[in-house]
């Protein structure tokens, strides 16, 4: 609060910052025999950023990501791979 008589401010706080990603979900990538390879590439990506992966039958599973990082993994990835992305803001934003 801004003080006139004593031109200062007092009482002067600021809220802290949420630290959590707005959005976080899953990302899913499938590959093709031709770009199996691929999908190794970016677990170690994944990896290497301390996400969690599960890799199962041609088909890579990373869970727990932000929004920057699915967007980072679609750019770098999403030539050679058939990527899905499921993310959620949590608490869910309340329309109404």
């Amino acid at each position: 609060m801004y003080d006139c008589q004593e031109d200062r401010y007092t009482d002067f706080a600021i809220t802290p910052r949420c630290t959590a990603p707005a959005l976080s979900g899953s990302l899913t990538a499938n590959a093709t025999p031709a770009t199996r390879h691929k999908l190794t590439e970016l677990a170690a990506y994944a990896t290497e950023r301390g996400l969690d992966i599960a890799l199962q039958q041609g088909t890579l599973a990373i869970h727990a990501l932000s929004l920057t990082e699915a967007l980072n993994i679609n750019a770098r990835f999403g030539h050679d791979l058939l990527i899905s992305c499921h993310l959620r803001r949590d608490p869910p934003a309340r329309f109404g």
